[in-house]
């Protein structure tokens, strides 16, 4: 049996209406496009960025395509005030299987089929957009899905947990124990909280999702360091939240089944950090490395 690897990354783009000023998307986009050129990710989940800036940062990645969805779906596609889970993907290495090339979106709420839906108390509407690749040249398919949950609500964030492993599981039983399934996202969540904790507790008629840096680095007694943090920021009230805080890792590739993950890292951006008005994103991406049976 032959064995394929896939690289997956996740990364939080910051939108493009944040740091105006300071870190103006026109300068970001292109140490964004650096980073992903440079590592050569076959599935990248982004998080946060509105259509205008997925078009432009496409532009700057021909190897590339991209799909995915809005928070305030597509009546508001020109929105800079829609936030999308999208992914990109390197056509060279893998293809959309979905119908018509289209992403299937659900809305983390009670009526997840309703555009632009949420929970109560919420911060804004949250989706997770999920599409079928097949790897070139292994006939393996994989599902990959990308999310970015609540800012503030924990409750919100666990109803959301669970929704995602509702969804994986029915994929599972439709398409068999053996098929792939990785979640990219910004769970505004840092493991050991109930939320995280829930994406792989044993939970009956419910697929264990597995966060691949705990699994990497649980080994060398570094699943939880500063080494792992993926929140960065970039002004000074997040530099207080990181003095009060601590440094928090918030952003996660999760997968099933084990044993799929061969190593992960949080990119730096010190070798771009040239000037500053160009730091990519108040998020660090994080990219893992997957073995998939061929």
């Amino acid at each position: 049996m032959s064995q394929l690897n896939l690289r997956v990354m996740t990364f939080n783009l910051l939108t493009a209406t944040k740091k105006q000023r300071s870190h103006p998307w026109r300068l970001r986009k292109r140490n964004i496009a650096r980073i992903i050129t440079a590592l050569g990710p076959d599935v990248v989940g982004t998080q946060e960025a509105n259509f205008r800036q997925l078009r432009e940062l496409a532009e700057l990645l021909p190897d590339y395509d991209f799909h995915g969805e809005g928070n305030l779906g597509s009546g508001m596609a020109h929105s800079d005030k829609n936030w999308y889970c999208a992914t990109f993907f390197r056509r060279d290495r893998v293809r959309q299987l979905d119908a018509a090339g289209r992403a299937d979106t659900m809305w983390l709420s009670p009526t997840p089929e309703i555009p632009a839906s949420s929970f109560n108390l919420g911060t804004r509407p949250r989706l997770v957009t999920w599409n079928r690749f097949e790897l070139l040249g292994s006939g393996r398919d994989f599902i990959f899905g990308t999310t970015h949950l609540e800012a503030v609500n924990p409750w919100h964030r666990k109803r959301s947990a669970e929704m995602l492993r509702r969804y994986v599981s029915d994929k599972v039983a439709e398409l068999g124990a053996d098929v792939p399934v990785f979640l990219t996202g910004d769970f505004n969540a840092v493991a050991g909280s109930p939320e995280i904790r829930a994406m792989a507790e044993p939970r009956p008629g419910l697929e264990p999702l597995y966060d691949a840096w705990a699994e990497v680095r649980a080994d060398d007694g570094a699943a939880d360091d500063a080494d792992g943090a993926t929140f960065r920021g970039l002004g000074l009230r997040d530099r207080v939240g990181r003095k009060l805080f601590g440094p928090r890792r918030i952003d996660y590739v999760f997968f099933r089944p084990r044993p799929l993950v061969r190593s992960v890292s949080r990119i730096d951006y010190a070798e771009l950090e040239h000037r500053r008005q160009a730091l990519p994103s108040d998020h660090y991406p994080v990219v893992a490395e997957f073995e998939l049976a061929g």
